[in-house]
């Protein structure tokens, strides 16, 4: 039992080690998180001044095309690299989605490493020492239970024994028969088994055509969600300060 606690303690030690260094690691990743975002930002806003440029370009000479001041070859060219800038824009604008949501992951795994620091820490301070008596606890308990166990007549302990091994006997017969009755596979998860290789089946055909829209209904949502994930940072934000605040007005007070 000593070596067990040992052990134990010496786990929850290196655990909290662990923690720390996670908590110190997110603090160093929240920041370049943000400048990531900034830098995802920037390149957008310049894309999409690129982009419009292009439009620009096509428009005029898709309307310029009746009196031929720019040939079919040349449009298509340049169709081709507004549509190409297009889609890099909206694979910027995916990162950027990701990368907002990534802030206050962030923040909700540093916040439950903090608190299972605190955990460890009040086991390590409160629960280990009482531990560390259980073995002597033990030991007592063992040398009583030796004493009684003397005073037992040996048809008392014949009768124990025969009933014991009866009863295993039972138990074991039981579950035995159970599992050589019991089918190599259950029936429901063959059936579940097939009912999910349809749907996964059906799921591909679906996923295919509705992959053709996608993209056009994905930058309205992920403005929407941007606007979601900065008030979220806000209230954060806030919600820090105000935790903050009151912490020191509670050291003042002590």
């Amino acid at each position: 039992m000593r070596d067990q606690i040992e052990s134990v303690t010496s786990r929850l030690e290196r655990h909290n080690t662990d923690l720390l260094i996670d908590i110190e690691t997110l603090d160093r990743l929240y920041p370049a998180n943000l400048e990531y975002l900034e830098k995802l930002e920037a390149y957008i806003a310049a894309g999409e001044i690129k982009l419009t440029e292009l439009s620009e370009q096509l428009d005029a000479g898709t309307a310029g095309a009746k009196v031929e001041t720019l040939a079919a070859q040349q449009l298509r060219d340049l169709r081709a690299v507004r549509d190409d800038l297009d889609r890099r824009i909206h694979d910027l604008r995916l990162t950027r989605q990701v990368t907002l949501q990534s802030l206050p992951g962030i923040r909700l795994v540093q916040e439950n490493d903090k608190a299972l620091v605190g955990k460890i820490d009040s086991t390590l301070l409160n629960t280990v020492p009482l531990w560390r008596q259980q073995p002597a606890r033990a030991l007592t308990i063992r040398r009583a239970r030796d004493a009684a166990a003397s005073v037992i007549a040996a048809n008392d302990l014949n009768n124990a024994l025969l009933r014991a091994n009866a009863k295993n006997l039972r138990d074991a017969n039981r579950e035995t028969r159970q599992q050589i009755e019991r089918g190599v596979l259950d029936v429901e998860a063959v059936s579940e088994a097939n009912r999910l290789l349809i749907e996964a089946i059906e799921d591909s055909l679906q996923i295919a055509d509705q992959g053709r829209s996608a993209r056009e209904q994905a930058q309205g949502a992920l403005a929407m969600l941007v606007q979601q994930i900065r008030k979220s940072l806000a209230m954060a934000a806030a919600h820090e300060q105000g935790h903050a605040g009151a912490y020191e007005r509670t050291g003042r007070t002590t």
